[in-house]
């Protein structure tokens, strides 16, 4: 696969792009603490609820901004009945993120972790995989995502198979929901919790995290914890969005500036608690020091020149 090279044109619009977004995400907040004050008379609950109302606003904003745009498999498709009788000349470009998910996601197997799903906009591509999978666990701390995730399982057939945790991906949230679902034994706490989760031998054959490192509490940590998670062989699938790399070729200092400014204005606020800043690819090969590193690594970088550059790619813990 090769990356489409943007104009100027296209360049200033990926700039701006994410203060449309963030203004976006600002007119929910404002719109359910609105609601909150004069619909259901918690006077005081944009003071004393933050956090609830944060969550609600940020539910209906991803939930309106997930059905705005294609799924990777309806882009997929327009792009096959727009080449249907031609045949290939050159490797298929990245156009936008979106483009990056399929090939990934072809290669999850097993038990999965599917981590922060958000509304379920990537489960076409996991319902294509259905044969070579055991079972899926959606971890999704968004509980006003959750009844939009479960009916998208339902849709692509995926209700038996796919099953929601409230919880997000850092271990303290993440061990008790895995011990309820019979995935890890009674008693393993978050104390000590990488050595539980170790010992324990893995639980996934697949992790699949698809815009979700950026808006974990600790990133290192819980890197290192879904490191425990895998199976022997087990393999992290990756698409995220990560610190523009300005200080090198690819990079871009305007950009980089963007996502500073960006993050001024509230977009971890109102959005998530996204970051835009984090070195998401040091924390991921750092994730497997202890046992001497991954087996395999494979990560590319996309979209040196935009406030929101990604790496996507695939991991594969060692097998012995």
């Amino acid at each position: 696969m090769t990356t489409h090279e943007p104009t100027t044109r296209e360049w200033i619009r990926m700039l701006i792009e994410p203060g449309q977004l963030l203004a976006w995400a600002m007119t929910y907040y404002t719109k359910v603490c609105f609601e909150a004050v004069f619909h259901r008379g918690e006077v005081l609950a944009p003071l004393l609820q933050t956090s609830k109302l944060r969550d609600e606003a940020f539910g209906r904003f991803w939930v309106d901004f997930s059905s705005a745009r294609p799924t990777s498999t309806q882009q997929e498709n327009q792009d096959q009945d727009q080449d249907q009788d031609q045949a290939p000349l050159q490797p298929p470009q990245i156009q936008n993120s979106t483009d990056l998910i399929p090939p990934i996601l072809a290669r999850a197997s097993g038990v999965v972790l599917d981590v922060g799903p958000g509304t379920g906009t990537q489960m076409p591509l996991l319902r294509l995989r259905a044969p070579a999978i055991k079972a899926i666990y959606g971890a999704e701390p968004c509980r006003g995502l959750h009844a939009e995730l479960r009916a998208r399982a339902e849709e692509e057939g995926l209700g038996q198979t796919y099953h929601v945790l409230s919880c997000g991906a850092a271990a303290g949230e993440l061990v008790p929901e895995l011990q309820r679902e019979g995935l890890l034994p009674a008693g393993a706490g978050d104390e000590d919790v990488e050595r539980v989760l170790a010992s324990a031998g893995g639980v996934f054959d697949t992790i699949v995290c698809v815009r979700v490192l950026c808006s974990v509490p600790e990133l290192e940590r819980t890197a290192r914890e879904l490191y425990a998670l895998l199976r022997p062989g087990g393999k992290l699938l990756v698409v995220e969005h990560v610190v523009n790399p300005w200080r090198t070729a690819k990079g871009s200092i305007v950009a980089r500036v963007m996502q500073a400014v960006y993050g001024f204005f509230g977009w971890s606020w109102f959005i998530g608690n996204c970051c835009l800043d984090r070195d998401t690819e040091t924390a991921l090969r750092a994730a497997a020091d202890r046992d001497g590193g991954w087996e395999v690594v494979e990560l590319e970088r996309w979209f040196g020149r935009s406030p929101i550059p990604y790496i996507s790619g695939v991991l594969v813990k060692k097998s012995t």
